[in-house]
């Protein structure tokens, strides 16, 4: 028996680190702590900046979780990153999953497709493969835009998994079936997950209820279809805010506490 909340994942950030986006209040939400948060049960760790997280020490805090990623961004610049988390995952067997993020952001300088081949993917793959790790990658909607679709197509061929993310809240609003349909056909043979930030960083404002309830739905309905497998909630930093707490954030904590236990396959 398979429940909603059994793949959904808090992509997690250093506690309290996102202010500068939204100035509004202090959050205490811990990545760990954002997954009870929200009545999700894995946990993707994401190093924000100069906000580096100890591994050994949130290793351990995350060790009764269902599943653990970690983000490696800086595979090509920093391959010790890999053999880090190889290293990590024997000792842990719930880290289960090595995360490429803004893989295709022309935002992303060194550590984007441009300094990598599908050759130094698949050779980062069998590393990880070794240590029982899966190999994902973040695929946003204004990548398909951006970045011609002839280079994403050879680098998601080297990946196990692809999750799709929106950056801008009117694309989910205005066409969320169109780039679905467009990632359902180019990640025929990976798994997938769906991407949900509760804060609306791509226009710089705070998320409606609206789509955050859409991509909810939206999940949910995909996941009983077995088209993709789970889903991403961005961020804890935008947990718990003391001062004036985002309607989206609530909104999504209601929905997932109402319907994480779902049953979606016996």
């Amino acid at each position: 028996m398979k429940k909603i909340n059994d793949n959904v994942w808090v992509w997690g950030h250093p506690t309290n680190s996102m202010q500068s986006w939204f100035n509004r209040g202090v959050s205490t939400v811990s990545p760990v702590e954002g997954v009870s948060y929200m009545n999700a049960s894995c946990l993707m760790y994401n190093n924000l900046g100069e906000q580096k997280f100890d591994m050994n020490l949130e290793s351990e805090l995350a060790k009764d979780l269902k599943k653990v990623g970690w983000c490696i961004d800086e595979g090509a610049t920093n391959p010790p990153n890999i053999t880090a988390i190889c290293k990590k995952a024997k000792e842990y067997p719930n880290i289960k999953m090595g995360m490429f993020d803004d893989f295709f952001s022309l935002t992303n300088r060194e550590n984007n497709f441009i300094n990598y081949t599908p050759q130094l993917m698949a050779a980062i793959r069998e590393e990880l493969h070794a240590a029982g790790l899966e190999m994902w990658v973040v695929l946003y909607t204004r990548d398909m835009r951006l970045v011609p679709m002839e280079t994403i197509r050879s680098f998601l061929k080297e990946f196990d998994g692809v999750s799709l993310w929106f950056w801008d809240e009117s694309e989910i609003l205005n066409d969320y079936d169109k780039y679905v349909e467009i990632f359902m056909e180019e990640t025929k043979n990976q798994k997938r997950m769906m991407g949900c930030y509760v804060y609306n960083f791509g226009e710089g404002k705070p998320a409606t209820v609206e789509a955050i309830i859409h991509q909810l739905e939206k999940a949910k309905e995909m996941m009983i279809k077995g088209n993709v497998e789970g889903l991403f909630i961005h961020t804890n930093p935008c947990f718990g805010l003391k001062d004036e707490p985002f309607e989206a954030v609530d909104a999504c904590q209601a929905w997932m506490k109402e319907h994480g236990d779902d049953v979606i396959s016996e």
